[in-house]
């Protein structure tokens, strides 16, 4: 006596392999991305402890409302890494520059009553909604899931 698979086995093993495979290659993306967005919360940490630095010496904080290096395109650019560029604003008076080359953009703010925000945003994907991660002087950073610019 012969012994094969049946058609209705082997369908049934590849119904559930191409299964197995799509949540394999949707979990694969998500992590990509989330490694690829890592590093905007130790920068905004840095970019941070600069500004309080800054505050401790001079009794003022930095703004600069440009944001660097360069503003969102909304055209999945910020999959490339990007230069630093010299002559960064308020970074290069705080004395804070990244190690390399930069996937996300930042930006300094000054509210009222001597506060400040410092703002990191990315879009790795390019579907054009932006993760944006936001630290302030009370407030050591967090994740604006919110924000879409």
């Amino acid at each position: 006596m012969r012994r094969a698979f049946s058609l209705v086995e082997v369908m049934i093993t590849v119904a559930l392999v191409g299964i197995l495979a799509a949540i394999g290659v949707s979990s694969w993306r998500l992590s990509h991305y989330q490694t690829l967005r890592a590093e905007i919360p130790p920068n905004v940490a840095g970019i941070r402890q600069a500004q309080m630095a800054y505050f401790a010496t001079w009794d003022t904080f930095v703004e600069d409302v440009d944001w660097y290096p360069a503003d969102l395109r909304g055209d999945g650019s910020d999959r490339q890494l990007t230069s630093w560029p010299a002559g960064a604003g308020g970074f290069d008076t705080l004395g804070w520059r990244p190690q390399g080359a930069v996937r996300g953009r930042y930006s300094l703010s000054v509210g009222d009553q001597a506060q400040f925000q410092v703002d990191g945003k990315c879009d790795v994907d390019g579907d054009g909604e932006v993760a944006a991660y936001y630290a302030t002087e009370d407030n050591p950073g967090a994740w604006d899931s919110h924000t879409v610019y």
